[in-house]
């Protein structure tokens, strides 16, 4: 065994380990799609508050997985919309993720945390009101 094998074996990345895959889990919400786009937004908002966290301490590296990592996850919410004449709804939906990550876009590059602010902002109340819809029709549990 070399020595860079070893170390690799010896260190363990906390990053990596958050996104290990669970064949149950993903079965579970392949069942849920309206859960996964829940955890999907919880995950966006996330991101950004971490991003935000690490524009403050002068991390930009960090800042810029973190808002990759946004722009992966909205690309995953746009993936979900179903666009019909019956589904309105979607239409907006994708203009909110447009402009929210135009808005992660341009936080790349930003002095202050305006564009950064704004994205999770409205990420934010789009969790808030799935997460809402899902308690009122009994999509999800009370405690969840």
């Amino acid at each position: 065994m070399t020595m860079n094998q070893i170390i690799a074996e010896e260190i363990k990345a906390p990053i990596l380990q958050d996104y290990r895959r669970n064949p149950d889990m993903e079965n579970h919400l392949a069942d849920n799609p309206k859960k996964t786009v829940l955890l999907l937004l919880q995950g966006v908002v996330d991101k950004g508050n971490l991003a935000k966290v690490c524009h403050q301490s002068q991390a930009l590296v960090e800042k810029g997985f973190h808002l990759g990592r946004m722009t992966t996850i909205l690309d995953a919410l746009r993936d979900r919309l179903l666009f019909t004449k019956d589904t309105p709804l979607a239409y907006d939906l994708e203009e909110l993720y447009r402009y929210a990550d135009k808005s992660v876009q341009e936080a790349v590059f930003e002095k202050d945390t305006f564009y950064l602010d704004s994205a999770i902002e409205i990420l934010t109340e789009l969790r808030d009101a799935w997460l809402e819809m899902m308690h009122e029709t009994g999509q999800l549990d009370a405690d969840a």
